[in-house]
């Protein structure tokens, strides 16, 4: 179960360069295909601190593509996660906590983002049995069946109420959405991050789908993806996932649509088609890639709504699989 002592820091005794605490943001503003991203990755048992601010306005494959970008990774460490501030420009502040945040941000080029997070539901603990019927007893196995491995040692989700601006270009955008954030906290290296998914889709305040997925890149399309953890959240009500069925088809690592039959404990099904409409790649770890799209998810009963796809791989176990090396060099042609 989460409690409000879980928006601060739970940093070991022995923690060292590995110890990570998470704090992930993300809204879309679906009318002018607009997404952003706010993410911060803090290192207690260093000192230091990482911050990334960024903004998708098209589905591109490329960093150049994004239209903004704040990547900042040797930040100093904050005293508190629940009420912090960095340096380059971003506020967080825990209200009600666990449920309720006020982010603020002031950027370059005259980017602001300023919005509250209302929390729709009870915080989803993964290692909880209530919560999670993936839930495992053993920390080892708790580890295996993350999908993050140990860097979610500790782990809630929470599907809730975005409402504030963004400023861009001059303009100011209305932020209205549903969406999901969520807290991480445990080991979690640079390098060799595990192969994985975390995805969600909501319908309203009423009705959202979350789920972290296993990913094996090597199977077929239709083989690649399993069970995390999950829930349906209906009506305030969390419902904890039992089965996935997940079809995630790419042009490269870009996202262009997903497929998923959810089944939550109660036997309730829910089918829905995703179709990308913005998003990119996002480095939150140098060792790592993960492409990030905003989908439009379409159920069989026709409602519509948004959220994210995501899938993150190390790019360690991509150049183990495709690192070219040329054998020659120039100069070596004769007539």
């Amino acid at each position: 179960m989460i409690t409000a002592k879980d928006v601060e820091f739970h940093t070991p005794g022995d923690a060292d360069h590995r110890h990570a605490e998470t704090n992930w943001f993300c809204f879309y503003v679906p009318a002018e295909k607009l997404m952003g991203i706010i993410y911060t990755v803090a290192r207690r048992g260093v000192g230091v601190q990482s911050c990334d601010v960024s903004l998708y306005g098209a589905l591109v494959d490329n960093r150049a593509e994004t239209l903004y970008l704040d990547t900042q990774m040797a930040l100093p460490c904050p005293a508190k996660l629940s009420d912090y501030t960095t340096a380059n420009g971003l506020s967080v502040k825990a209200l009600n906590a666990p449920r309720d945040y006020r982010v603020d941000y002031k950027g370059y080029d005259g980017v602001e983002i300023h919005f509250d997070f209302k929390g729709l539901m009870e915080p989803f603990d993964i290692h909880d049995p209530k919560h999670s019927p993936m839930a495992k007893s053993s920390t080892e196995e708790q580890h295996a069946g993350a999908g993050m491995g140990s860097g979610y040692g500790g782990h809630f989700d929470l599907t809730g109420h975005f409402s504030g601006q963004l400023i861009y270009g001059g303009r100011e955008y209305e932020i209205d959405c549903v969406e999901t954030m969520d807290h991480s906290w445990g080991n979690r290296a640079e390098i060799f991050v595990p192969t994985m998914g975390w995805s969600h889709a909501h319908f309203g305040k009423d009705l959202a789908i979350k789920w972290i997925n296993h990913w094996d890149p090597s199977k077929p399309v239709d083989q690649q993806q399993s069970l995390a953890h999950g829930y349906v959240m209906e009506d305030g009500q969390v419902y904890g996932l039992t089965d996935l069925k997940l079809y995630t088809h790419r042009i490269g690592s870009v996202i262009h649509s997903v497929e998923f039959l959810a089944t939550d404990k109660r036997g309730r099904k829910f089918h829905a088609y995703g179709m990308a409409e913005v998003g990119g790649p996002w480095i939150c770890y140098a060792g790592s890639l993960v492409y990030a799209a905003q989908c439009r998810w379409t159920l069989d009963n026709g409602r519509v709504g948004y959220g994210l796809a995501s899938e993150i791989t190390s790019l360690q176990a991509l150049t183990r699989q495709h690192g070219r090396r040329w054998t020659q060099s120039s100069g070596h042609i004769t007539s």
